[in-house]
């Protein structure tokens, strides 16, 4: 039964959200799950969980009925056995806002999601004592945790600290899956292909403002590229110039983010291209992620980034008054040195799981995850929902449609294979992937993204000091960050390309950036032995 608690409202039974990894695809290891007892698999007598995470803009998550919602809770109670209430807050910057005000306020859960174990939302926090180590609880109750989750997750300093564990990894499930969405049938009426080039792209573009291509008799109100206050997910450009925000490079025998490169001016003055030629909204950066959706649904964009795992849901989507809507998938065109990177090579972590160091009987978490990560079961739900209400089985066949009505409204999909999935990005995964209508084309989406994976120098440096308790110094498209203003006041003219990108790197420099760089390189020569 759900109850309030203040401003929270705790719904009973479910869990949690966002993660991924195809290992969880095997099965596997049921022998040693929940149901088999000892040790590992034995309950405690109180089995109740709570959640606190971020809805991540999905739509079942943040607008579905509670009371549908709740079959969904009951089911994945029956099946492990554990009473998982949750809370979600909000996402990308709402959720970090809202996060480190509960921080603040102590008002914390048992289990927490966050970026990383040393997330500049709490910074600080492993050192004062308010995550639970882990690693040995997880020896003793989470086998299977680390059978299932790579080690290239476990070695990551999102979940490791001084070589103890303090958060436990969720998996994005695929090595990339980043692409860029594009209208096929505005393509086909422009008499266009996928742009390969950045030239080609602006020519595409160019025709987008010329022409009415969604057919609402206005054609001044469809722009080629989405572009909102969440750059982060939107930004598909950068990668062509050869560099990404959020990455570091050794470039003469110095560790430096990319942020601070000749080539990062080359992106934001394409950007800044695609602005002042009317091919983005003028407005854009006070456009919220969340209403991206709305314009995509209107025909009023004829491209944007997506994920591969989106694949089936945008393409099943209704578009109002354009009957011939289809998506096509491709990577990003390429720059004036062939470059079209979109993604960062990572350690395959989504997002982290913590415990707070006050959680009562914390061992249930770890069975209660470890079930989640071994159970066959838990490999179902988590890909296909409920039986003879989301799917069906037929000779031993699992017969799942996408548009079906329980599936598609608001996405309802994307809830038990995102947002209440506590080991994986679901999505992701193959048993999710095989069954879906147009599989082999979300499949070679995923092969075409991994072509555009950047390496990325500085994938294990962990939170540096110099950064400490310095959230402007962020190298990446974080809001409030250096970077992220200077890149708007650039791209929407407030300061001078050249002058202004040169002003930005030396005040980012100048404020901390440069003894990041030093003790950046520092440990990349520690860590490479060099």
């Amino acid at each position: 039964m759900a109850r309030k608690t203040g401003k929270a409202v705790w719904t009973a039974v479910a869990t949690v959200m966002l993660a991924g990894t195809v290992l969880a695809a095997c099965g596997g290891d049921s022998g040693e799950t929940a149901a088999n007892g000892g040790e590992a698999g034995s309950k405690p007598a109180d089995t109740n969980i709570r959640v606190l995470l971020s809805h991540n803009n999905s739509g079942f998550a943040s607008k579905g009925p509670e009371e549908k919602k709740q079959k969904y809770y009951d089911e994945l109670s029956k099946l492990s056995g554990y009473n998982v209430s949750f809370e979600f807050l909000g996402h990308d910057i709402d959720f970090r806002q809202q996060l480190s005000l509960r921080f603040a306020s102590g008002e914390l859960t048992d289990l927490v999601r966050t970026g990383s174990v040393d997330w500049e939302v709490h910074q600080g926090a492993v050192d004062r004592g308010v995550f639970l180590e882990l690693g040995p609880l997880i020896d003793k109750y989470g086998p299977n945790l680390k059978k299932k989750i790579p080690e290239v997750a476990w070695n990551s300093p999102k979940v490791t600290k001084n070589g103890k564990i303090y958060g436990i990894p969720v998996l994005t499930g695929a090595a990339a899956d980043r692409v860029i969405f594009y209208r096929q049938d505005m393509l086909d009426q422009l008499k266009m292909g996928v742009p390969k080039t950045l030239d080609e792209f602006l020519a595409f573009a160019e025709a987008v403002k010329k022409n009415d291509v969604n057919g609402d008799g206005d054609p001044n109100n469809e722009w080629a590229l989405s572009l909102t206050d969440g750059m982060s997910w939107n930004d598909v450009f950068t990668g062509s110039f050869g560099v990404r925000p959020g990455t570091w490079h050794m470039r003469n025998g110095k560790l430096e983010p990319d942020i601070i490169q000749p080539e990062m001016k080359e992106a934001i003055a394409f950007y800044k291209k695609l602005y002042d030629n009317g091919y983005i909204e003028k407005d854009f950066i006070t456009k919220k992620q969340g209403d991206r959706g709305t314009d995509i649904s209107k025909g009023l964009v004829a491209a944007w980034g997506a994920a591969t795992y989106q694949y089936a849901a945008v393409a099943a989507q209704q578009y109002p008054n354009q009957p011939k809507a289809a998506i096509t998938m491709a990577v990003p065109p390429k720059g004036p040195r062939g470059d079209n990177f979109l993604q960062i090579g990572t350690d395959q972590v989504y997002f982290v799981w913590v415990i707070p160091a006050n959680t009562k009987n914390p061992e249930k978490i770890i069975k209660f995850l470890d079930w989640a990560w071994s159970a066959p079961e838990a490999d179902k739900f988590f890909a296909y929902g409920i039986k003879d209400f989301n799917y069906t089985e037929e000779n031993g066949q699992v017969k799942f449609d996408p548009k079906g009505p329980n599936n598609s409204e608001l996405n309802e999909k994307e809830f038990f294979q995102l947002s209440i999935n506590v080991r994986e990005n679901g999505l992701n995964n193959p048993l999710a992937l095989k069954v879906l209508p147009n599989s082999d084309v979300i499949l070679k989406g995923y092969e075409d993204s991994k072509s555009t994976i950047m390496k990325n120098d500085a994938m294990y440096m962990p939170p540096l000091k110099a950064m400490d308790g310095r959230p402007e110094l962020n190298p990446g498209f974080v809001a409030g960050s250096l970077f992220y203003d200077w890149f708007v006041k650039l791209v929407v003219g407030k300061e001078e390309l050249d002058k202004g990108f040169d002003a930005f790197v030396a005040e980012w420099k100048k404020r901390g950036g440069e003894a990041a760089i030093r003790e950046a390189t520092d440990w990349y020569n520690a860590f490479n032995k060099k």
